[in-house]
């Protein structure tokens, strides 16, 4: 076929003496968008639908597509898209140009290279030869090859000054080298490429790849209901191309067409970097993300670590919608973002086998209630679950589902954290659920306290599950009642001492009936329903029942305001567990520290008790020493009054200085060297009181006994469960904790010193990579115990939907039954503007003397004495 000159183009022509062959980069498609002929120019062809058959029967898939569409412009639902989407993304396969459109563009529809050097086929040209093909061998190809096995032999090329004949001279060991040459090629001389036509065998083996200009092609007419305006219009039908096909004896891919006559300007090499097809994100890069996300940085901060660690925004090689875009993507993989929940969950029993995991799902599939409790929590609940404080919160991830949090106080003082639950509602059955399995992961210890906000579900839970639990109310909510309920201020400080007052009951009694004289409150309801609940707020009724000195839910909601450091009321319920586990990993930190604050070094005595004082501080966390040498620091203001010898017990009568009306009475047993109370302090909080104390140093005793040093508030009160605990969230072991630490910092050293040098950083990286697969064989081969279930089948999950809490008022309703009341001006009351640009205002700006405003003045001036 007689080939004549191509006009307006530079080509690269690969001329063979071995074979008259043409080669064909398209076929024509028909109306179905079905491919009638293709030739790939190297085997014998014949029109099979939208394959091609050679001799041997074996078929070659035509694949079309482009790749800024599959990997730069898909937004997975993200609110983020790209400017370039219309132009560079979301044009199907067979509508960018003449290798993969149907029709004509730009008068070159068909290229050829012929063996005797003629030129390509211009427009209008038809492919018409019946001569077959033959396989194109080594050979046939240039004498003088330049072999492209690794990045580095990119790195070493003059990308600026290649000429065509030096680029037919390139063979490249693999289709990503060649592709990677080509993307670093467009970046060096201001354009992007999009991937073309691809041609495949049966098999599935690629076999020949065309590479296109991003601007190839035209857009595609789309008629839809955008609100936005039209983006700019990038795709000019750029005819620049570059194919390889792979060589059958060698398996190199060598250059059967290289076009570079762009029918556009070019864009300056900083301007050319924001490009999608130049915007690529490596797998370094997405892992980086991944382990940000983990971390709770947010997405500028993450730019901002990127540009840090590249020398400036502009070397960073990719944009901010970039990431959100690959956290959108991360996000899809998951089938659901209730399922995956569960899912991390679930998966975390491999690294703790005490992992509880329970949830519901309702009738139409959507998560009701998620509970779980991890092995830690478990064995903080054995030593510290005596008292159990629980609330719920609000607004905690988008789906506002109620977050209960169970918590209690460790050995120095802090919050922790026993089990976390997300619920769809508050009902009294949701709570007894809750219980239950609270119940089933604690091994059916119940805690001899519990302290809530006095919610009616929550209580009439707790009477069912926990009956012999003492049950207490918060102060605080209690407080925040009084207000609401009693008009008079003068209440609340006298309400208060009352309730939170270290009285005798017959004390209490009298003073509350003071009170209701007081006030004229004896026909009050709210008075009278909560005068029936004292013995679950009154101090004087509560006292001898341990709570560890917590009197409200405050603790929680301590907690919930800490929360809010790593969650947000708009973050889906798969991110919200992974930040909470960082939440509760913080808190446990905390505990380590303290203990460090705690056994590194001696307490500086303060008082005169300087014996008793130094015993204290071997005994108790510093935390708790320090409340119980503020209790030493009262003996001086307390005397004992007198002493009664019993059979086995002594009596001492103490009192405060010059308060002889009042006492508490102090029993000593000394064959055990036993000491109480009728303050009943050492049954409440667990901490000796000043009575105690009093009574010691009357006998000069210097050493506190060890009936008065509650195990849960000692300084060693976890050594019970040191070591028993091997494989759970937290390290028992201090020698493993060490191991740990060394490697890493090892391996830190190594990379600090080996990545400058390419050879060092080659032969580490290989090293490393060997060891870690041997390592991960090793232990993947590992038995699994029988009671994880990593594999466990979970049904198709729904995500929940939007919960309303308690108090939130009463719901929206639809236009359908009550309508939307229309907001009316201030000052004449017409619908469509408001006061401030009402037509009736003056040249002043002043309303009408006659106004609905001058109206409302006066009454406002009648009614409290001023106007406005």
């Amino acid at each position: 076929m007689d080939g004549g000159d191509v006009i307006g183009h530079g080509v690269m022509q690969v001329n063979s003496e071995a074979h008259d062959g043409i080669f064909h980069e398209n076929g024509r498609v028909n109306d179905d968008g079905e491919l009638d002929f293709v030739s790939d120019g190297c085997l014998d062809n014949v029109e099979y639908d939208n394959r091609v058959v050679d001799e041997d029967s074996e078929f070659e898939e035509v694949e079309y597509y482009d790749e800024d569409a599959e990997e730069d412009n898909e937004f997975y639902g993200c609110e983020y898209d790209d400017e370039d989407g219309d132009d560079d993304g979301e044009l199907d396969g067979d509508d960018y140009d003449d290798e993969i459109g149907s029709g004509y563009v730009s008068g070159h529809e068909y290229w050829n290279t012929d063996s005797n050097g003629g030129g390509i086929s211009g427009e209008g040209s038809e492919w018409g030869s019946d001569r077959l093909n033959e396989s194109i061998s080594s050979d046939q190809l240039p004498d003088e090859s330049f072999v492209v096995d690794e990045f580095d032999d990119i790195a070493n090329m003059d990308m600026f000054n290649l000429q065509c004949d030096d680029v037919s001279k390139l063979q490249f060991g693999s289709l990503e080298i060649a592709y990677t040459w080509y993307c670093w090629f467009a970046k060096m001389n201001g354009f992007a490429v999009r991937k073309g036509q691809v041609i495949k065998k049966k098999s599935g083996d690629v076999t020949q790849q065309t590479f296109l200009c991003n601007l190839a092609g035209f857009r595609q007419n789309k008629v839809d209901n955008r609100k936005r305006g039209p983006r700019h219009e990038t795709r000019c039908g750029c005819e620049a191309k570059f194919r390889v096909h792979i060589d059958i004896i060698s398996h190199r891919w060598y250059v059967t067409v290289f076009t570079f006559e762009h029918n556009h300007a070019m864009l300056k090499e900083k301007h050319c970097r924001l490009l999608a097809g130049n915007r690529k994100l490596s797998k370094s890069d997405k892992m980086q993300i991944k382990n940000f996300g983990n971390a709770g940085i947010k997405v500028t901060q993450m730019i901002g670590s990127f540009a840090n660690a590249a020398g400036g925004y502009d070397k960073v090689g990719f944009l901010k919608k970039d990431v959100h875009n690959q956290i959108a993507r991360q996000r899809k993989e998951m089938s659901s973002d209730a399922k995956g929940a569960v899912r991390y969950l679930i998966d975390l029993r491999v690294i703790d086998p005490l992992m509880l995991v329970a949830h519901t799902v309702g009738a139409d599939g959507t998560l009701q209630n998620l509970f779980w409790s991890d092995g830690e929590s478990q064995k903080n609940y054995e030593l510290f679950g005596d008292v159990l404080a629980f609330d719920a919160t609000y607004k905690k991830n988008k789906y506002r589902c109620p977050f209960v949090v169970f918590s209690g106080v460790n050995h120095h003082n802090q919050t922790i954290i026993f089990a976390t639950a997300i619920v769809s509602n508050e009902v009294e059955g949701t709570y007894v659920w809750l219980l239950e399995q609270f119940l089933v992961a604690m091994k059916g210890k119940t805690p001899l306290s519990v302290i809530t906000d006095g919610d009616v579900a929550m209580r009439n839970a707790i009477r069912k599950v926990f009956p012999n639990s003492y049950h207490r109310l918060c102060a605080w909510h209690l407080l925040r009642n009084a207000i609401s309920n009693i008009s008079n201020p003068n209440f609340i400080p006298v309400f208060k001492k009352l309730m939170l007052g270290d009285h005798d009951v017959w004390k209490f009694e009298s003073l509350w009936n003071e009170m209701l004289d007081r006030f004229g409150l004896e026909d009050n309801n709210w008075i009278n329903e909560l005068y029936q609940k004292r013995k679950m707020w009154a101090t004087a009724h509560i006292r001898g029942n341990f709570f560890a000195g917590i009197r409200t839910t405050s603790r929680c909601e301590a907690f919930h305001s800490h929360m809010g450091q790593f969650v947000h009321s708009r973050m889906n319920m798969t991110d919200f567990v992974k930040q909470f586990h960082r939440c509760v990993a913080y808190f446990r930190f905390r505990e380590v520290q303290a203990d460090f604050e705690s056994q590194y070094g001696q307490a500086v005595l303060h008082t005169n008790l300087r014996a008793l004082e130094r015993s204290a501080s071997k005994h108790w966390t510093k935390e708790i020493f320090e409340m119980v040498r503020s209790v030493m620091k009262k003996v001086t203001l307390t005397s004992v009054l007198d002493i009664q010898d019993m059979a086995s017990v002594t009596i001492y009568a103490v009192t405060k200085y010059r308060d002889e009306g009042h006492g508490w009475r102090v029993s000593h047993c000394p064959s055990n060297n036993d000491f109480r109370c009728s303050c009943l302090r050492m049954e409440s909080i667990g901490i000796p009181c000043q009575h105690i104390v009093a009574v010691m140093v009357y006998l000069n005793i210097v050493e506190f006994p060890e009936n008065l040093v509650l195990n849960r508030w000692s300084l060693y009160a976890k050594e019970s469960i040191s070591g028993s605990y091997e494989d759970g969230s937290h390290y028992w072991d201090s020698h493993l904790v060490a191991r740990h630490a060394t490697l890493v910092n090892l391996s830190k050293e190594v990379a600090d010193l080996s990545y400058m040098d390419v050879d060092d950083y080659k032969k580490y990286l290989e090293y490393l990579t060997n060891e870690l697969c041997r390592l991960k064989s090793k232990y993947n081969n590992e038995d699994v115990p029988d009671n994880i279930h990593v594999e466990e089948e979970l049904v198709n999950i729904l995500n929940p939907s939007c919960s309303r809490s308690k108090g939130c008022g009463p719901g929206t309703v639809g236009t359908s039954e009550r309508p939307r009341r229309t907001q009316t001006c201030g000052i004449c009351g017409a619908a469509g503007h408001n006061r401030r640009c009402c037509p009736t205002l003056g040249a002043d700006g002043e309303p009408p003397a006659d106004s609905s405003l001058q109206s409302a003045s006066v009454r406002l001036s009648n009614d409290y004495g001023f106007s406005v």
